[in-house]
């Protein structure tokens, strides 16, 4: 019974020098230097919000799609409807990724994008649940009612 209890104490006291080491936070970044600045404005910049468009697909390519939006958004305020897509492009149904060869005309779609300058570039693609066939070789599409 001592021998248990002795080496009880001894794991009770390591787990006591360890665990401030294993649950210690990562230091306060010091005083911003003046290099600083210009190092993490890339850092910044990546965390834009997307913004977002819907539609379905019109037309896909490798490094282009263009959605329609629908009737009633249309107009300057509407937003692009034409996206361009590049190697950074993240195309996804339910959580599983795809790539733009899977992506079918009149897939229902949301867009999340950037404007970098005057062209809209698409930084992910999510194929909507329910009218779907994107990734699903012999799916049928659901039938209007």
């Amino acid at each position: 019974m001592r021998i248990v209890q002795g080496r009880l104490v001894v794991v009770l006291a390591g787990m006591a020098l360890i665990a401030p080491a294993a649950f210690a936070q990562p230091p306060a970044p010091a005083a911003a230097k003046p290099g600083a600045a210009v190092a993490q404005a890339p850092a910044q910049a990546a965390r834009v919000p997307l913004s977002i468009a819907r539609g379905v697909v019109k037309s896909i390519a490798d490094s282009r799609l263009v959605i329609d939006l629908g009737q009633g958004v249309s107009g300057p305020g509407a937003g692009p409807s034409t996206f361009s897509l590049d190697s950074e492009t993240q195309i996804q149904r339910l959580g599983r990724p795809l790539t733009s060869k899977d992506l079918r005309i009149g897939d229902a779609v949301t867009v999340g994008y950037q404007m970098r300058g005057d062209k809209a570039v698409a930084s992910r693609v999510w194929l909507r649940f329910g009218g779907a066939t994107a990734g699903a070789p012999g799916a049928a599409r659901p039938q209007s009612r």
